[in-house]
C-alpha cells in the first residue's frame, strides 16, 4: 500500500493553493483570456524541418550518461493498409532487423549486440493503429557509434531491402507471434473490439492483421506500403542524451536530405460510430475463467489542447476518478462488495475518442448486483458531489506529484524525454515545459469545484452512444442478462437517488507522542563505497549510503532471518496471507481508506513483507517527507491493524477469482506444472481455495507481530539524497524505540521445499487454443560460494538467449520469442534451477525442443563463440555503467551482502571490471555439461485438443 503522510496540516496548504490560483488569474488578466493562453513549450527541443518535409527532434540530457536515445517514427500503422494488407504495417516493420541495403539480414542486430546493447531492450520497435516507431538505444562516448545509429534510422527510413527469402523466414516469426496471443482473454476481447469499435475502420484493422494473408502476402505488397508511407514528410527523426546537437543536426542533414518525397498525401482521420446507438455483447468462451462487464458512454474525440483550460479539463478528469475510484474502494470496510475489483471513471478510445466507463470483475450471479453498486456509488457522486475534504485533500496530493515530478526532471530519463517527444509529434502538438506545470496546474486545481466535477459525470452519463459488453464462460451465459434485460436494467439505475455520503470524521496526526531519541554508534565507514554503519542500543542496525542519483528520493530495506518458515504447515495459509489482511486492515486506530487519507499529502511508501525466509519492510520518501516514513515503519512494528472485515472481503474475493480459474487450460496447465515439480509439497508456490478458507485472522496477527516483535535482528539499508547526520536522527528516534525481547537472533527452517529429483516428462491434451506450450527445465545442487562459477552460469544464460534465438527464431521462424531464465539460490540450499519457455505451432513442438537440446549439448561440447562472450562482456558493462547510478542497485547489493556476510569490498566497481574480464570461453561447457546436461531435468509440453 503507498502511505502518504500527515494530512493534519493540510487545510491551511490548501487555502494556500486556492488563494494563489485565484490571484494569478486576477493579476491584471483578463480571466478568460487567461485560460485561454498556451502552456509554455520546452525550450530546450530544438527542432526543425528538412527542405524535403522530414522533422528532427534534439534535447540534450544526461540520465543515463554517455547515452543516447534514437528513434524513428512513422505516422502510418495499420489503419492506413488496404483490404490486401492487413498486418503489412507490422510485418513491415519486422523486415527492418533483417536487412537493409548496408546491414544485410541480422548484421544489424549483432552489430548493436557487439557495442552492449540488447536485443529487445534497447533495439526495439512496434507498431499500432496510426503509427510506427523505432528505437534504439547507444553509447555516445564513441561519435562513430552514434554515427553508425542514425545511419541505422535512415536505412531504415527507406532502404529495407524486403529480400523474398528473408521474407518468407520472417512469416513463421510473425504468425508465431500472432499465436503466442492467443488465448481465452484474447478471443474474448477480440469480440469486445467488434462491438466497442463497431462500423469503424479501427475495428478490420487490429495491427497483429490477418494469419492467413501474412502466410501468403507477397513481398511487392510490403514494398507498395513502405514507398506509399515512409516518406520524409510522414517522419520524424528524435535524438535525445548526452550528444552536441550542432553535430547531430549536420548528421541527420547529411543522411535524410537525400530522401524524397512521391506524390505524397497525408493519412486520412479515421472516426469511430457516433450515431445514437446502444449496443450490446454476451461474448462467452469455454475456456474464460471469469466474469466482466463494461459499460462505456461514448463521448467527443478530445484533440491535444495545450492550453491552460485543456489542461484545467484533465485535472478535472484525474481528479473526479481518484475521488470516485477510493470510494469504491472503500465499501469493503462496511461490507463485502459484490464484485472482486471495480472501477468508474473517465477513459479513452481510439481516435482521441473520450469516454466514461464503468467495470466490474465478480460472480456471474453478482453482476446485477455489482452494477447497481458502482453506478450507485456513481449517481451519489452525480447528485451530492465530493466533500470539501475530499477535494482538498486530492488537489493538494495532485499538486504535491507535479512538484515532485519537477523536482527530479534534471533525472528524467532519456528514453521518457523520448516517449514525449514522439507523442507530441504524432498528435501535432508540442512538449511543454515541465517546470511550469506546478504554477499552472495550482490555479486549475483552485478554481475546480465539486459543482464541475458533478455536471461533468452528468454529462457523461448522458451519452446516448452506449456499449455494453459482458464476457464469461459458456456455462454462465444462461444464467445473465440479455440486452434487453440490461438496459431496462441500467435505465433504472440511471434515476438512483442515493443519499449524501457520511462525511468522514476527523483525523489527528499519524503519531501522537514523542519518542525519546536513543544514542546511535558508528561501528565502520566504507570511504571508497562512503557506506556508514551504525548500530541503536536496542540492536538494531542502520547502514547509510547517500547519493545525488536522484534529488528527492530516499529508499529503504529493513530485514531480519526468519520469514514465515518459522510456522508449521498448519499455520501456513494464516501467515502467508497476514500481509495482505493487513494492508487492507490499515494501521493503529485508521481504516486503510482512512489512513490512505491521512497520508495523502506526502510522498511515502511503506510496505512490510513476510517471505519465506525473511521478514522485512521497505519503501521510500523524500526529503521533506522522511519522518513520517519513519513513524510508518515504528507504527506497523508496534501497532498493526487486523480487521475480521478486511479477513472476510479479501478471503471472498480471492476464492471469487479461484474458483474458475483453472477453466483455462493454459492456466491449469500452468499450475499442474508446480504441483508436479515441487510434488505437491503444501508449501509450493500455488493458491487454492482450501488455503484461502484455511486463513485465521487471530493467527495471522500472532504471526506478524512475533515476526516484528524483536528488531535486535533486524538490519536498516537506506539510500539515497539524504544527510547521514539528519537522517540518524530520526532512526534514532524512531528505530532506536522498536521492541526488542530476550529471545535469540532467530534463523530460518528448512521446510523442505524442493524441486523434484525424479525427471518428469509431461504431455498435456486440453483447450482450443492453437498452439503449444513448452516448459523445459534443468536442476540440481550448486557451489553457491564460488564466485567464478556464478559468474559464468548466469553468463550462459545470456549465451543460450543468443545461440535459441539465432536457431528457433531467426532460422527456422518457429517461435517468436524463447525466454531463458537461469538462477541460482544459497537458501534453504544451494541450488540452481533453468527454465526454457517458448510457444510455438503443435506441429513443430517436437522439432523445436530438439533444437534447443542439441544448442545445450554444442554448449557442453565446448562450441562457445567468442563473439558471444565479447556482446556479453560489452552489454553487462554497459548495463553495470547505469546501475551504479540507481539507488535500487546499491539499496539491493548492500543488503545482499548484509544477508550473505559478505565483505562490502565487494561491491567496489574494479572488482566488477576484473570479474568480467575474468569470463573464460574454456569454462562454459564444463558448466554447461554439469548444470544443463548432468542435471535432473522435466519437460512439460501442453497440446490443444483439435
Amino acid at each position: 500500500m503507498k502511505k502518504s503522510s500527515n494530512n493534519w496540516r493540510i487545510n491551511s496548504s490548501i487555502v494556500l493553493l486556492v488563494c494563489c490560483g485565484v490571484l494569478s488569474v486576477l493579476n491584471g488578466q483578463n480571466p478568460s483570456s487567461y485560460w485561454q493562453q498556451e502552456l509554455p513549450v520546452d525550450s530546450t527541443i530544438q527542432q526543425g524541418v528538412l527542405a524535403n518535409g522530414l522533422s528532427y527532434f534534439i534535447r540534450p540530457n544526461n540520465e543515463p550518461q554517455q547515452r543516447a536515445e534514437l528513434r524513428l517514427v512513422i505516422k502510418a500503422g495499420s489503419l492506413q493498409e488496404e483490404e490486401d494488407q492487413l498486418g503489412v504495417a507490422h510485418f513491415v516493420e519486422h523486415m527492418a532487423f533483417n536487412g537493409t541495403e548496408k546491414f544485410a539480414q541480422n548484421t544489424l542486430i549483432d552489430f548493436i549486440e557487439r557495442n552492449g546493447s540488447r536485443f529487445g531492450a534497447d533495439l526495439n520497435a512496434y507498431t499500432s493503429f496510426a503509427e510506427t516507431v523505432y528505437q534504439l538505444q547507444v553509447q555516445t562516448d564513441s561519435l562513430a557509434l552514434v554515427d553508425t545509429a542514425l545511419q541505422v534510422l535512415a536505412e531504415w527510413s527507406n532502404k529495407i531491402t524486403f529480400d523474398p527469402e528473408e521474407v518468407d523466414k520472417e512469416r513463421g516469426v510473425i504468425i508465431s507471434e500472432w499465436r503466442s496471443r492467443l488465448s481465452s482473454n484474447q478471443r474474448l476481447q477480440m469480440q469486445a473490439y467488434q462491438t466497442l469499435l463497431a462500423e469503424s475502420r479501427y475495428a478490420q484493422r487490429l495491427p497483429i492483421g490477418s494469419p492467413n494473408l501474412i502466410d501468403t502476402v507477397s513481398a511487392q505488397r510490403l514494398i507498395d506500403f513502405y514507398q506509399r508511407w515512409y516518406q520524409p514528410k510522414n517522419m520524424a527523426v528524435i535524438v535525445v542524451g548526452d550528444v552536441d546537437p550542432t553535430w547531430i543536426v549536420t548528421k541527420i542533414e547529411s543522411y535524410f536530405s537525400e530522401l524524397s518525397n512521391n506524390d505524397f498525401q497525408p493519412a486520412e482521420s479515421y472516426p469511430l460510430d457516433t450515431a445514437q446507438v446502444q449496443r450490446f455483447l454476451l461474448a462467452t468462451d469455454d475456456e474464460a475463467a471469469f466474469t466482466r462487464w463494461e459499460l462505456t458512454f461514448q463521448l467527443e474525440p478530445q484533440k491535444s489542447d495545450l492550453s491552460l483550460q485543456g489542461l484545467c479539463y484533465q485535472l478535472q478528469r484525474s481528479l473526479f476518478g481518484s475521488l470516485i475510484n477510493k470510494r469504491l474502494a472503500k465499501l469493503k470496510e462496511t461490507a463485502i462488495p459484490p464484485f472482486t475489483f471495480a472501477y468508474s471513471g473517465f477513459a479513452s478510445l481510439p481516435g482521441n475518442y473520450h469516454s466514461y466507463r464503468l467495470s466490474a470483475l465478480g460472480p456471474a450471479e453478482q453482476l446485477n448486483e455489482a452494477l447497481y453498486t458502482v453506478m450507485n456509488e456513481t449517481r451519489r457522486v452525480v447528485l451530492h458531489g465530493f466533500s470539501e475534504e475530499e477535494l482538498a485533500f486530492e488537489k493538494k496530493a495532485m499538486l504535491d506529484q507535479y512538484q515532485q515530478m519537477v523536482k527530479e526532471l534534471d533525472k528524467r530519463s532519456s528514453s521518457s524525454i523520448a516517449g514525449s517527444i514522439r507523442n507530441a509529434f504524432l498528435e501535432d502538438s508540442k512538449v511543454i515545459d515541465f517546470n511550469t506545470l506546478p504554477s499552472f496546474a495550482a490555479d486549475c486545481l483552485g478554481k475546480i469545484t465539486s459543482a464541475e466535477l458533478q455536471n461533468l459525470a452528468h454529462k457523461a452519463l448522458a451519452s446516448e452512444v452506449r456499449n455494453a459488453i459482458i464476457t464469461t464462460n459458456s456455462e454462465l451465459a444462461p444464467t445473465l442478462p440479455d440486452s434487453t434485460a440490461f438496459y431496462q436494467l441500467l435505465d433504472q439505475l440511471l434515476l438512483l437517488q442515493p443519499a449524501a455520503p457520511v462525511a468522514p470524521s476527523q483525523q489527528g496526526p499519524l503519531l501522537s507522542e514523542q519518542l525519546p531519541a536513543q544514542k546511535a554508534m558508528l561501528t565502520s565507514y566504507d570511504s571508497v563505497l562512503q557506506v556508514s554503519s551504525y548500530e541503536l542500543p536496542n540492536g538494531v542496525k542502520v547502514i547509510l549510503k547517500p547519493t545525488n542519483f536522484k534529488n528527492d528520493q530516499i529508499r529503504f530495506r529493513g530485514f531480519s532471518p526468519g520469514g514465515i518458515s518459522l510456522y508449521d504447515d498448519d499455520d501456513y495459509p494464516s501467515a502467508r496471507h497476514a500481509l495482505s489482511i493487513l494492508d487492507q486492515s490499515g494501521l493503529d486506530t485508521f481504516r486503510e481508506s482512512e489512513l490512505l487519507q491521512l497520508l495523502s499529502d506526502q510522498n511515502v511508501s511503506v510496505n512490510p513483507y513476510l517471505g519465506s525466509y525473511e521478514e522485512g519492510i521497505s519503501g521510500s520518501s523524500n526529503q521533506e517527507d522522511i519522518e513520517t516514513m519513519f513513524q510508518l515503519i515504528y507504527l506497523y512494528f508496534t501497532r498493526p491493524r487486523f480487521d475480521s472485515l478486511a479477513l472476510a472481503a479479501y478471503q471472498k474475493r480471492q476464492i471469487d477469482i479461484y474458483d474458475r480459474l483453472d477453466e483455462d487450460p493454459r492456466t491449469a496447465f500452468g499450475r499442474m506444472v508446480i504441483d508436479k515439480k515441487y510434488g505437491y509439497h503444501p508449501r509450493r508456490p500455488n493458491f487454492s481455495i482450501e488455503e484461502f478458507e484455511a486463513i485465521n485472522l487471530a493467527r495471522a496477527e500472532v504471526i506478524y507481530r512475533e515476526r516484528f516483535a524483536n528488531a535486535a535482528d533486524f538490519s536498516f539499508v537506506f539510500v539515497g539524497n539524504f544527510a547521514p547526520d539528519s537522517l540518524m536522527q530520526f532512526a534514532a528516534q524512531y528505530l532506536g524505540n522498536l521492541p526488542v525481547n530476550n529471545q535469540a537472533v532467530e534463523q530460518w527452517k528448512d521446510r523442505g521445499l524442493r524441486l523434484s529429483n525424479t525427471p518428469l516428462d509431461t504431455t498435456v491434451i486440453a483447450g482450443q487454443t492453437p498452439k503449444a506450450e513448452v516448459i523445459l527445465e534443468w536442476h540440481g545442487a550448486f557451489p553457491y560460494s564460488n564466485r567464478d562459477t556464478r559468474l559464468h552460469f548466469s553468463a550462459l544464460q545470456e549465451i543460450l538467449s543468443f545461440r535459441l534465438r539465432e536457431k528457433l527464431r531467426e532460422e527456422m521462424g518457429g517461435v517468436y520469442g524463447v525466454r531463458v531464465n537461469m538462477r541460482m539460490q544459497s537458501i534453504p540450499d544451494s541450488l540452481h534451477h533453468t527454465t526454457i519457455r517458448f510457444n510455438a505451432s503443435p506441429e513443430e513442438v517436437d522439432t523445436l525442443i530438439a533444437m534447443v537440446y542439441d544448442e545445450i549439448a554444442s554448449l557442453a561440447a565446448g562450441n562457445i563463440r567468442q563473439s558471444d562472450l565479447d556482446k556479453i562482456k560489452a552489454s553487462r558493462m554497459k548495463s553495470y555503467e547505469e546501475a551504479l547510478r540507481n539507488n535500487g542497485f546499491w539499496l539491493g547489493q548492500i543488503a545482499q551482502c548484509i544477508r550473505m556476510e559478505y565483505d562490502f569490498k565487494r561491491l567496489y566497481p574494479e572488482r566488477y571490471r576484473q570479474r568480467l574480464d575474468s569470463l573464460d570461453t574454456n569454462k562454459f561447457g564444463v558448466v554447461a555439461k554439469r548444470y544443463l546436461m548432468d542435471a535432473t531435468h522435466f519437460k512439460f509440453v501442453l497440446l490443444p485438443e483439435m
